[in-house]
């Protein structure tokens, strides 16, 4: 098996800017690296300065480094195959959204998609600092919750975010999911132009 850094652009004929074009979700992650506080804070940074409804940012990200004890419980807040792969990466960013805005529940959905946003800007950061990121849905909301004390938040997700790791010893069932070409749905059943949905 080669050791090479697998890249994997997006196969499609429009001219997409490098960091969507090339931005996939490893699960190989380099274990000895390591993110500076600078690095981190400029990941905060880009989360922080998301499109935000009314301009109230109601969301919250927890960051977790390799090597810190939070990182260890933030870990174990995995499923356990999430748990072998991105206990390698550099930071574990958990993405909280805001349950109540003056006292009343906020409306989820506009919540959530106010977090997602934010989310794909943190990703977005770390793809042009030559990072790697991938969401994970797999979590224990409720460990999660706890971990980081995420009193009238709800947990989003996890992001396991770090420099991209060699195929070299990894497992079998890693490498086959690594290597698994990229996909989507046709431009069809995605977007429609000048014409309603069939």
């Amino acid at each position: 098996m080669t050791i090479e850094i697998l890249n994997k652009p997006a196969e499609t004929s429009a001219d997409l800017h490098p960091l969507i074009r090339d931005r996939w979700s490893p699960r190989i992650f380099d274990s000895k690296h390591q993110l500076s506080l600078e690095e981190v804070q400029g990941l905060g940074e880009a989360f922080r300065w998301s499109a935000s409804s009314f301009n109230e940012q109601p969301w919250h990200v927890v960051f977790a480094q390799t090597g810190s004890s939070l990182f260890q419980e933030v870990t174990e807040g995995l499923i356990e195959f999430n748990q072998q792969w991105a206990s390698n990466a550099s930071v574990l960013a958990v993405v909280l959204a805001n349950q109540l805005k003056d006292g009343s529940p906020r409306d989820k959905a506009a919540t959530f998609f106010d977090a997602g946003i934010a989310s794909s800007q943190l990703v977005t950061q770390a793809e042009s600092m030559g990072l790697k990121a991938h969401y994970m849905g797999g979590i224990l909301h409720d460990t999660l919750s706890a971990t980081v004390a995420a009193s009238d938040r709800d947990v989003v997700c996890v992001i396991a975010i770090g420099k991209q790791g060699s195929l070299a010893d990894q497992t079998e069932e890693l490498i086959a999911r690594e290597v698994t070409p990229r996909s989507r749905q046709e431009p069809s059943a995605i977007y429609t132009i000048d014409s309603k949905i069939a």
